[in-house]
This record gives structure tokens, sequence and C-alpha cells, in this order.
């Protein structure tokens, strides 16, 4: 019987409109986000470094009228020498040298550099023109990574994974958080209107949750898959550079580590899975809460916004940090953590948090149809709510 039911599931889904245009939205949003962006001329590594030789210049120049008067300044601007040489090698090393891994040996040297500047309190140099500790820590990780596992310095691998990261970050958290709330928003409520038929499918309570969740979790994802699947394609066809052993950052324990772009796909895409499966439970709870398929969403995105709101009013309640995990694309660039101010939230920490939310949620609705079928005859006759 649970598979029957899981059929007519199935079909419920395949005759509501609703889902159709969800499925063309996320087999079409990749696709028409690579293509928009591609058609941009990238910048380039060595325009990229060109750039940065010119604004480490403007610093030089800040630090030269002042290093005979102030003694740190001076350690400074030695250090700046070294930066500024370094810089211009990394510059003929990348275009008319082509040695990647001289380029890489000076990139390190130079973050080397920049940290002790940053030790010093950056003397001398305007505010403008500090490189944040941050994006310095950044860059080391990806050059660490290029150097222990000997990959090529691919201009174009930097662009595409600059792609995926942007795409993802735009459908992930409040984009999703809508997809999977319009699409859950009748999980339950169509049983309330349709009770007669449902009758005819005698299926546990919880074993129709279970249904439900698998047909629209499969639903939701597949797609998902499909519509990244045919973007990549595109952008595979689009760029010579679409190696996936080239790294991206993520934000773990506290630090900023270089995974390659294939292991950063399968968290990114397990996270997702995790967070398909935790809003459908919540769609149910909110069904069972408001019996109202508006209500489902206005409240999943009230519950979603309500941490911003609080730091509007400045205050920061981390019990309610939580919420907001369900942007796997922020947790894994390190983004919430420092949003949120919470050096806790990291890829595993996340997923185990909305794992024990996902089967506390379970718990609670379990609990919910047990005391709506305890119910004394006598006074208020047993009805099957679901």
């Amino acid at each position: 019987m649970f598979w029957k039911f899981s059929l007519f599931e199935i079909k419920l889904l395949l005759r509501n409109r609703k889902n159709a245009f969800i499925a063309l939205f996320l087999l079409l949003f990749f696709p028409l986000f690579f293509m928009y962006y591609s058609q941009e001329e990238p910048e380039t590594l060595t325009e990229q470094k060109r750039a940065e030789t010119q604004a480490s210049y403007a610093a030089f120049y800040h630090l030269d009228q002042q290093r005979h008067d102030v003694p740190e300044v001076a350690e400074v601007y030695g250090y700046h020498t070294q930066i500024q040489s370094l810089l211009g090698m990394q510059v003929w090393n990348i275009g008319s040298g082509e040695d990647g891994e001289q380029y890489v040996e000076e990139g390190l040297e130079i973050n080397q550099l920049r940290l002790k500047v940053h030790e010093l309190g950056n003397e001398g140099i305007p505010d403008y023109l500090v490189i944040p500790e941050e994006e310095i820590l950044k860059e080391n990780a990806l050059l660490q990574y290029i150097q222990d596992n000997n990959l090529p310095i691919d201009s174009e691998s930097f662009v595409t994974n600059d792609y995926f990261a942007d795409a993802f970050a735009m459908v992930s958290g409040l984009v999703l958080l809508v997809i999977i709330l319009i699409s859950g928003n009748e999980l339950l409520v169509y049983e309330l209107r349709h009770q007669s038929v449902m009758r005819s499918l005698p299926v546990a309570f919880m074993r129709k949750v279970t249904s439900k969740v698998m047909v629209y979790s499969i639903f939701i994802y597949l797609f998902l898959l499909l519509g990244f699947s045919i973007g990549n394609l595109y952008l595979s066809s689009k760029m010579e550079g679409n190696e996936f052993s080239f790294p991206m950052l993520i934000y773990q324990n506290e630090a900023y580590t270089a995974i390659s772009a294939s292991r950063y796909l399968l968290y990114l895409f397990l996270g997702m899975a995790l967070v398909i499966i935790f809003l459908l439970l919540l769609s149910i709870l909110l069904n069972m809460l408001f019996k109202n398929a508006f209500a489902n969403i206005l409240v999943g995105l009230g519950i979603f916004l309500l941490p911003d709101i609080v730091m509007a009013a400045g205050y920061n309640l981390s019990f309610l940090h939580p919420v907001k995990f369900i942007d796997m694309s922020k947790v894994l660039s390190g983004e919430l953590a420092v949003e949120l101010g919470n050096s806790f939230i990291d890829y595993w920490n996340a997923m185990a948090v909305l794992g024990g939310i996902s089967i506390l949620l379970i718990g609670v609705i379990y609990a919910m149809n047990k005391m709506n079928h305890r119910r004394v005859p006598k006074d208020m006759p047993l009805e099957k709510t679901f």
C-alpha cells in the first residue's frame, strides 16, 4: 500500500501546474545564468595581477612619503619593496614566462610578507589600500592546494569555479526556500480538501509523511541536478577551463581550506539534499498547524527572515542561527559565519544541526498526530485529521 500511495502522490505532483513551473525554473536557471554571465569578457589572471601591482604601487608611494620619519613605516616599506618585486615577477611568469610553478611560489611568499605587514598594523598604508587578512588567507589556501597537487595555473578554471560559486550563491537560501515552500504548501492541506478520495487509501500517517517527503524531495533534487548538468554542458562548450580538480575555497574548523571543485559540488549537493528534506518536513508541520497553503509560505519566509530582523534590531541570538543554515552556499564559503559573527558555522556543523532538527521535526509531527487522535469520543468525536 505504501508504494501505491507513493504512485498516487507522483500522479498528483505531475498534474499540479505549479510543479511544472518549478521543474521548468530549475531546468533553465543554470543554463540561463551561465549564458548571461559568459557574455561578459572575464578578467584574466594576468589582468588581475596587473591591477594588484598598480594598487601596490599606490601603497608604495604613501609609504615612501613617511618612511624617513616613522621607524615602523620604514619596516613596512622594506616588506613592500619585496612584495612589489615579487608581483612584477608574477605578472611575467603568468604572462610571457608561462611558469606556473614559480608563480605559485612567489604568491605564497607575497602572502607571508603581507601577513607580516598586518602584524605591524599596516603602518603608513591608507585603509582603502589594505588587503584584508581574510583575503590573504583565502589566496594562500588556494595557492597551497595548487602547489601540493601540482596543478597547472589555468586562468579559465578560476573563472569557471567563480561561475559555479556565483550560481549556487543565487539559487541557494531564499530562492530554494521559496521553491520548496510553494511546492510543499499543500502536502497535507490537499487531503483536507479531498477527504473522500484520501479515505480510499488507508495508509498510516507517518508512512504518508515518508512517502510525501520522498516523492517531493526526489522531484526537486532531480530537476536541480538536471538543470546544473545542462548548464555545465553549456559552460564546457563555451570555455576551455572546466577542470573539476581545480580548487575552491570552503570555511572549515575556523579556517579557509581549498578543496577540488568536484568535492565542493559533492558537499553542496549533499547539503542541498538535506535542506530539501528539512524544508519539506517543516512544510508538513506548518500544514498541520495552520491547515492553510498560503500560511505555509508566509510563515516559512517569516522564520527564515527572523534572524535578520532580530539583528537589525541590534540583537544577535545564536539559537536563531540554524534557521540560516539552509543557505549551503554561504555556509561553505564562510560568508554566513562572518555575517552572523559565529565561527562555529561550517559545513559539517551545519549538516549535523540540520540533521538533528530534521529528526526533531519528525518527532514533533508524530507527537502532534498522536495528540489529535487522543480525543475522548463523548466530548469530541474521534476524527481523522489527515
